[in-house]
């Protein structure tokens, strides 16, 4: 999918650990005018690189002095909505911006975001795994570790990158729309973040809300009738386009593996495989690896 161009600067950061600290320097090596700031203490190294960079940190502050001719915040996953400077940039009708959609953004390559309450990392990394076995190109990148943005300008146009993606990312999209999104499950979590499980199932859903046509979205069966989007919709479940019968993982009827070949064990990771499996297999590849 095309991407929508960056919004424009100078930009804010807020938050400069792992995830802001990419957005700052990506920024800035597209010659972006570009503040950080936190309002705890910043990492030494963390400092030293953005400023090598040429962006001005700012630590013990809650940034909305800084706000002054900024015209895009890029809000880290860590910062809750109700930062001071998050509220007053968008009172000011700054556009705000995470780092997950900076990343989308920034990457030509195609995209699957996983996300759900349990199984996240585990099926990010299976799914991954699926594409090295079938010799295809592939990127790991988002909660998982790596920071989107980290991955601009550094991949081959054929990888794919599966991204793990969490509510606290997701709550920050706006035109986010990954060619692939993954939904394993839903249950009551970080509460004391979205308040109420409708705003965190609301976060979770917004990795679907934006896809076209052209994309896939992957869910289980029980949820298949309250996701938003124009995404052609894979399900798995008991009688589902991808389930178990008889000991067997099918694919639309046909066994793609055994149950006892899957080496992941224990009910949420044989969920894990059913998730990845039907993905790699809406998108062409072998499942059986």
């Amino acid at each position: 999918m095309r991407r929508p161009p960056l919004p424009p600067g100078p930009f804010l950061v807020v938050g400069l650990a792992r995830s802001g600290r990419a957005a700052g320097l990506i920024l800035r090596a597209l010659g972006e005018e570009v503040t950080g700031c936190d309002g705890g203490a910043v990492a030494p190294e963390a400092r030293a690189e953005l400023e090598a960079a040429g962006v001005a940190v700012h630590a013990g502050t809650d940034g909305v002095a800084l706000l002054a001719g900024v015209r895009t915040v890029v809000k880290s996953p860590g910062v809750p909505q109700e930062a001071a400077v998050i509220r007053a940039a968008r009172d000011r009708g700054t556009v705000v911006i995470g780092e997950l959609e900076l990343g989308w953004r920034l990457l030509p390559n195609e995209l699957i975001a996983i996300t759900g309450s349990n199984g996240k990392t585990t099926t990010t990394e299976l799914v991954a795994a699926m594409h090295r076995a079938a010799g295809a190109p592939v990127a790991v990148a988002g909660n998982v570790g790596t920071a989107l943005t980290t991955l601009a300008g550094g991949l081959e146009p054929a990888a794919t990158v599966v991204c793990e993606a969490s509510s606290f990312q997701l709550e920050d999209t706006l035109a986010f729309a990954p060619d692939a999104a993954v939904l394993l499950n839903l249950a009551p979590d970080h509460l004391d973040r979205h308040g109420t499980f409708d705003a965190y199932r609301a976060a979770k859903l917004e990795v679907f809300a934006h896809q076209g046509p052209e994309a896939i979205a992957v869910l289980p069966e029980a949820l298949a009738g309250e996701v938003a989007g124009a995404a052609r919709r894979v399900v798995f479940g008991p009688e589902a386009d991808v389930a178990v019968r008889d000991g067997r993982l099918t694919w639309r009827g046909d066994e793609v593996i055994a149950v006892d070949a899957i080496r992941l064990r224990g009910v949420h990771n044989l969920e894990n495989a059913m998730a990845a499996s039907a993905v790699c297999l809406a998108r062409g590849l072998p499942a059986d690896a």
